[in-house]
């Protein structure tokens, strides 16, 4: 009897030890506007590794910075209502790229105003990280390891 309900017991944990290993998909929490600026910020701080004085005057600045770039983003019209590009019309076409354009004109602008303004409080070094472009995808590290159903790269290939 004793056996019996050790047998019992054993496959009651071996059965509900597979629900553990199933992670239940947590839903992102999206970040509002100013969250995501204020975090943008406290990063840039740390990586232009700023002392206090320079800190106190570089956040307020960078935030207003990257508040005057979003101005300039265009507004995303709902894609329910934006028709296809191959149902537009010619016309409708040219506004498109001049509004496109206009937005660059406005973002090169505001880059120019802030870049004399970061100029005043940091070094050229550390102006140069805020403006210089940021891949879009980072690279991997040579000791981490490469994602699950990727190739191997060529030197550890076995012929």
């Amino acid at each position: 009897m004793k056996t019996m309900h050790l047998y019992l017991v054993m496959g009651a944990l071996i059965c509900t030890t597979s629900l553990f290993a199933q992670v239940p998909e947590r839903k992102r929490e999206r970040l509002t506007d100013e969250q995501r600026i204020e975090r943008q910020a406290m990063r840039m701080n740390k990586e232009l590794l700023l002392d206090d004085e320079t800190s106190a005057k570089f956040l307020p600045l960078y935030k207003e910075y990257l508040q005057a770039l979003a101005e300039c983003r265009p507004a995303a019209p709902d894609s329910a209502s934006r028709p296809r590009k191959s149902e537009l019309t010619d016309e409708e076409l040219d506004q498109r790229m001049q509004a496109c354009f206009e937005c660059q004109k406005k973002r090169v602008e505001t880059k120019e105003t802030y870049y004399a303004k970061f100029k005043k409080i940091l070094t050229m070094r550390q102006v140069e990280k805020i403006f210089a472009p940021r891949p879009k995808h980072p690279r991997r590290t040579p000791g981490k390891k490469a994602p699950a159903g990727a190739p191997l790269p060529p030197h550890l290939l076995v012929r």
